[in-house]
């Protein structure tokens, strides 16, 4: 799978889990190739998730950890949701 085709599906995933929450805007503005994120705070990963821009983040609520999770299950196969920080998360490779 390339990156590109990877940031859609995390796009895709984001929006299924959280869309009626969040703007389809904040969700595609705030993810990006791992290559073009500003910060270089998850290298090794694939995309960088920025919760700044109106993305839940599960730093603070345990509750959204489990949501967080759902976007990981509709994942493809080998991949993982990580947080990094309260602002980022980031997509790896098992």
């Amino acid at each position: 799978m390339t990156n590109k085709e990877l940031l859609e599906e995390t796009r895709r995933a984001i929006a299924e889990v959280f869309g009626e929450f969040v703007r389809t805007e904040d969700i595609n503005e705030s993810i990006c190739p791992t290559k073009d994120h500003p910060g270089g705070w998850a290298p090794g990963s694939h995309v960088v998730i920025s919760t700044e821009n109106g993305l839940p983040t599960d730093a603070y609520e345990p509750f959204l950890a489990e949501k967080w999770m759902e976007v990981t299950d509709r994942l493809p196969d080998g991949y993982f949701i990580q947080t990094i920080n309260p602002a980022i998360m980031a997509v790896y490779d098992i």
